[in-house]
């Protein structure tokens, strides 16, 4: 099955406050690698259960895309992009809005 990617609006300032590379190695590597098989990342848990977490790392620094997958409309949308530090806070902060 094809998956289909959509961001929520705050991942694209999420995309532009990362360093051009990493923005590059996102977009060309990792998304397509998510759309590949998006049940590929780790599952979180306790309040953030049913979301995807993607790890990757570039540099020495440790990077989450945090997505939720629509199984039935082949859809991915990625609800954040960033460094590991304070990600799950911040995930949280953005489902409350």
């Amino acid at each position: 099955m094809k998956f289909e990617v959509r961001f929520l609006n705050a991942v694209r300032r999420d995309l532009r406050r990362l360093d051009r590379n990493v923005q590059q190695i996102i977009q060309e590597k990792h998304l397509p690698q998510i759309l590949q098989d998006p049940h590929q990342a780790s599952t979180l848990r306790q309040d953030l259960k049913g979301l995807k977490s993607y790890h990757f790392s570039h540099q020495g620094v440790q990077y989450r895309i945090v997505y939720e997958i629509y199984q039935d409309n082949a859809l991915v949308i990625i609800l954040f992009i960033g460094s590991r530090e304070n990600l799950y806070d911040q995930v949280r902060q953005r489902l409350q809005r």
